[in-house]
């Protein structure tokens, strides 16, 4: 007679090798995906999708794939994550293939208290220049939703080293490549200086948002001097005043809002 324990044993190593059967033909299948995912959609979501700008999708997404279709081909309502242009609706179904194995993979884990991060915002007196819910200054992002919108990485580069990390445009002008939040220092003819960050430009105008709210727009042939200060950040940088499980525990904070549940 076979021992119990044998039979068990046997069929833990069926199921497990018929699991990894299935999983090898999902990757299979997902294979023209991932082509097309390395292609468009890293700069954003990471190598492997583990999260940069846009939030990481290597763990269990809530919608269907049907959801998953609609936001990859029309994107986002906020206009966060622009349209995909230029793919046929078999290349998005494919895409949306190997978000799905992308799905079984491992989250960035957060290790932080959200409780003592929320007690380091007000220290640090982030407020004076960001939102959260409608209170707070507007020279910085809106950071309402920040945990839906960026990733657990992101956010913590954010955080140590600003002048690093500013988002790519999402609205007007500034979608067209260029970086949000850039710091500018404008010298009009009679010898004024405006400085500030960018809010939107052209080949003729540039307008600007100084850090008491006050907006400025200037005609490029009315002024001395544009300076564009580019690896740099009106928003200190903690790098320095922070410690590793402060910095933890703030991100943990910033992650927590809006996110998912």
């Amino acid at each position: 007679m076979i021992p119990r324990s044998s039979v068990i044993a046997a069929l833990a190593a069926i199921a497990a090798a018929a699991t990894s059967a299935a999983s090898a033909q999902s990757f299979t299948q997902a294979a023209p995906g991932k082509q097309l995912f390395d292609a468009q959609c890293t700069d954003c979501h990471g190598i492997n999708g583990t999260g940069d700008e846009a939030p990481a999708i290597n763990h269990p997404l809530n919608a269907d794939d049907t959801a998953l279709h609609r936001i990859i081909r029309d994107g986002t309502p906020d206009g966060r994550m622009p349209r995909v242009r230029r793919m046929t609706e078999e290349e998005v179904d494919q895409l949306v293939a190997y978000v799905r194995v992308l799905g079984r993979g491992a989250q960035t884990p957060i290790t932080g208290n959200g409780e003592r991060g929320r007690a380091i915002y007000a220290r640090l007196n982030c407020a004076t220049c960001h939102v959260i819910g409608g209170q707070g200054g507007v020279l910085g992002p809106d950071l309402t939703r920040i945990g839906q919108s960026r990733s657990v990485n992101y956010l913590k580069q954010v955080v140590l080293e600003p002048g690093k990390a500013k988002p790519k445009g999402s609205t007007g002008i500034l979608l067209n490549g260029f970086s949000e939040y850039l710091p500018v220092s404008v010298v009009e003819h009679n010898g004024r200086e405006v400085r500030g960050i960018r809010v939107n430009e052209d080949s003729f105008t540039i307008q600007v948002r100084d850090q008491a709210g006050t907006l400025y727009s200037f005609r490029k042939t009315d002024v001395q001097n544009v300076d564009k200060q580019f690896g740099r950040s009106l928003m200190p940088g903690y790098k320095d005043k922070l410690s590793a499980a402060e910095t933890d525990d703030l991100v943990a904070y910033l992650a927590s809002l809006g996110a998912r549940k």
